[in-house]
């Protein structure tokens, strides 16, 4: 890690952060489809939407199997588009007298626009029944266009502004994942070699992960509130994270158990190994084999399916590699005090 100590990296960092994290609160978000209601009738279904940031240039609207990103599908498209207030009132043909469509299939809402492309309200309806037995009058193929480029993020149901948390909260994670790997291999190469500095260094890059993930927690947990209504959920990843959590709380425990430094060495880098293959069970294999409300787990769309441009990758990317050498710095510094002390 000596090339962190160069003066130019270190800025870059810090640029990199600063970066990231102003455009992360600054950076409008885009319009999108922001409320949605419906009336079922016998033959129609009624959606009221607001879009308020959006003033013209709407084109057409269309229900959709929900696809998780699949832009290409069999579409219903809106008999009748009135304008009312900050949105629409739209009447479809309902959906349940088609078969083409099936029983508990969810439907997205999307909205053609000149400039902003396609407006997507995921999930708005879901057909709980299949009653008719005619086809759609028009089989379509139905492909999104691309909006023009502007310096937005998208706007969607359920996160709206909380989607600028994945700036701060996801970059912890990252971060924490490249300082634990670090301190594996140096508990490793202390079993290999038996020389001191490297457990000294697994040692601290475990403790600043520890303090990177608590940061990922806390983050995670004020995002859960906004969008999933409790700081805590009966979620997978969210228990694999906080059992990790206390696996390496115990590693600190064993460390400070023992006065002998060669057997604390010894017995921190097997728990370590240990620690590390445990954590990787629990946040990244258990909540991709169960149901989990995680974006990218159990079966939920990533946030690449939410974003139809890449302006959010130019603040993220950024994000990961900033914290991540702020963590790597802060070892660094605290390995140098450690040795001369």
């Amino acid at each position: 890690m000596n090339f962190l100590n160069q003066r130019f990296l270190q800025l870059v960092c810090i640029f990199l952060i600063g970066y990231s994290f102003l455009g992360g609160i600054l950076l409008p978000l885009s319009p999108n489809i922001e409320k949605l209601n419906y009336k079922t009738e016998d033959t129609s279904l009624i959606i009221n939407i607001a879009i308020p940031k959006l003033k013209e240039g709407v084109t057409e609207f269309y229900l959709k199997k929900s696809s998780l990103g699949d832009s290409s599908q069999l579409i219903l498209r809106s008999s009748t588009c009135s304008k009312i207030e900050n949105g629409f009132q739209l009447v479809f043909p309902h959906p349940a007298r088609f078969q083409d469509f099936k029983t508990g299939d969810i439907l997205d809402l999307v909205c053609h626009t000149e400039t902003w492309g396609g407006l997507r309200y995921f999930s708005a309806y879901f057909i709980d029944t299949v009653i008719g037995d005619k086809h759609l009058p028009v089989i379509d193929k139905m492909i999104i266009p691309e909006k023009q480029f502007h310096l937005s993020f998208p706007n969607r149901n359920i996160l709206s502004e909380s989607i600028r948390n994945l700036f701060y909260h996801v970059p912890m994670w990252f971060t924490m994942m490249a300082l634990l790997i670090y301190s594996l291999v140096h508990s490793i190469l202390f079993l290999s070699s038996g020389k001191l500095n490297h457990d000294t260094k697994a040692s601290i890059s475990a403790a600043v992960a520890s303090m990177f993930g608590v940061i990922g927690i806390l983050t995670g947990m004020i995002w859960a509130k906004y969008t999933w209504g409790a700081f805590w959920t009966n979620d997978p990843k969210l228990n694999g994270a906080a059992i990790g959590m206390l696996a390496y709380l115990a590693y600190f425990i064993l460390r400070g158990s023992l006065d002998d430094t060669i057997k604390k060495a010894k017995l921190a880098a097997v728990y370590n190994i240990f620690s590390f293959t445990i954590y990787m069970v629990f946040i990244w294999i258990l909540p991709r084999i169960n149901d989990s409300l995680h974006p990218g787990n159990g079966g939920n769309p990533g946030f690449n399916v939410y974003e139809q441009d890449n302006v959010m990758r130019l603040f993220f990317y950024p994000a990961v590699i900033g914290w991540i050498f702020l963590g790597f710095w802060l070892t660094e510094i605290y390995v140098k005090m450690k040795e001369r002390n």
